[in-house]
């Protein structure tokens, strides 16, 4: 496996959304009250892209059907039990002054 680095750390300031395209599969970079996430870009609901969801207070809102999810979990917040599955986060490294993920 080798590092894919992603962004630069000094980037990362809070709101910031990027979409990413890594070994055929487009991942959304975003930085949220402090915290640095990277995910496939699609709800689980129905694969609708989230690089355009709002986010306040920890909480992701899909901008097609408004599933919200816990960021810090990836669980949905407002779906019945097992209709919804959860966020599809990906391990972030931490590498000199980048954040990347391995590939």
């Amino acid at each position: 496996m080798a590092y894919q680095p992603l962004e630069k750390l000094h980037q990362l300031q809070e709101g910031y959304r990027r979409i990413f395209k890594v070994a055929g599969r487009d991942l959304l970079l975003l930085h949220e009250e402090g915290r640095t996430y990277l995910m496939t870009n699609r709800c689980p609901h129905m694969d609708a892209p989230l690089h355009k969801a709002s986010v306040a207070a920890g909480v992701l809102r899909c901008p097609v059907h408004g599933i919200e999810f816990d960021l810090r979990t990836g669980e949905a917040l407002d779906a019945p039990p097992g209709c919804v599955g959860p966020l599809e986060f990906i391990p972030l490294i931490y590498e000199g002054n980048t954040v990347g993920i391995e590939v």
